[in-house]
């Protein structure tokens, strides 16, 4: 990929990008890059005839993005800043152009809004809640986000955006659960994917390339579920309200411990007020039959898509985009 003031040698990057999964990683390091690859191929796969060339397309680009909640309170002007005018990014829709797999595309940004993960599942209840005639901003909201590197919790009161006396991005995330589990298992990371393969797979035994015995990771499992349940329990009796409020549960991670969290709700009385993110499977299922060839999401799949999916029902339900504060 290449713009009109941005040339990079291409061995060069890829060592810079040292091929890791960049979990580890604040998004906003790569947002930029992954927008324009995206930009790219959308581009590529929607541009109709009338709107292309010998050599590239001509397009026009709305952005949304959800960006992790200590993220989005600190570095989303900047990030902004960066997509809108900084030469990566801005060059490619002013009078510029930027290559994506030998075509030349030419666009141009007519909105870009940014929201903290989980707002789109709150914006999506916003919208179930308006079809029944009941305004989400009379409501409190709490969005729960069991992701990997940690739990956030977001706290819409009676419409207003998370602040940081109701809302923290600082709850154990699953990555806790596979660290106490790699501290059971000699010689393994927690970084490690087959671990994590194995762990979700609910595998008995773990097998390390030239160890004869396989390890006992069904033990190892034991005490890395009772120590992350005992954290997620601490976090949540610290900063879940005790008020009568809404409670959206997304992120992964809450899925591979439901039976826990629906007994921990049913204690506090809350299991009426629960929706969980999987709620919006079907939904997207029905529009994702639509596209020739693309499968239907598995469970967790579609519950990471969710939150994505929430935004994007608001983004195109609302001609102009929600107020970024």
């Amino acid at each position: 990929m290449r713009s009109g003031h941005w040339r990079t040698d291409k061995s060069a990057q890829a060592i810079a990008q040292k091929g890791d999964s960049g979990l580890a990683l604040p998004k906003r390091d790569r947002a930029v890059y992954k927008i324009l690859a995206t930009l790219g191929v959308i581009a590529e796969k929607t541009s109709p005839g009338e709107a292309s060339t010998e050599t590239g397309y001509e397009f026009e680009a709305q952005i949304g993005l959800l960006l992790p909640l200590e993220e989005y309170w600190q570095d989303r002007k900047e990030l902004k800043a960066q997509i809108q005018g900084a030469s990566v990014l801005w060059t490619c829709f002013a009078n510029a152009e930027f290559g994506f797999r030998g075509k030349t595309l030419f666009g141009q940004l007519t909105r870009i809004e940014m929201q903290p993960e989980g707002a789109g599942l709150y914006l999506a209840k916003g919208l179930q809640l308006a079809r029944a005639s009941v305004a989400i901003r009379d409501r409190t909201v709490v969005v729960l986000m069991f992701g990997h590197r940690n739990l956030s919790i977001l706290t819409f009161e009676k419409g207003s955006t998370p602040q940081e006396m109701n809302s923290t991005s600082q709850g154990p995330g699953f990555v806790e659960y596979l660290k106490q589990c790699a501290t059971e298992l000699p010689a393994i990371s927690p970084d490690d994917p087959a671990l994590l393969e194995a762990v979700l797979g609910g595998h008995e035994t773990f097998r390390i390339p030239g160890r004869r015995e396989p390890l006992a990771l069904a033990k190892a499992c034991g005490y890395a579920r009772e120590f992350y349940l005992d954290r997620v329990n601490q976090f949540l009796v610290e900063w879940l309200p005790s008020a009568d409020v809404d409670v959206i549960v997304g992120g992964g991670a809450a899925y591979f411990i439901q039976a826990e969290l629906t007994q921990f709700f049913e204690q506090r009385g809350l299991t009426p007020q629960i929706t969980w993110a999987d709620s919006l499977r079907q939904e997207m299922t029905d529009v994702l039959r639509g596209e020739s060839g693309t499968a239907e999401p598995d469970l967790i799949t579609s519950v990471r898509w969710a939150d994505v999916y929430g935004l994007f029902k608001a983004f195109m339900y609302n001609g102009t985009p929600a107020k970024t504060r």
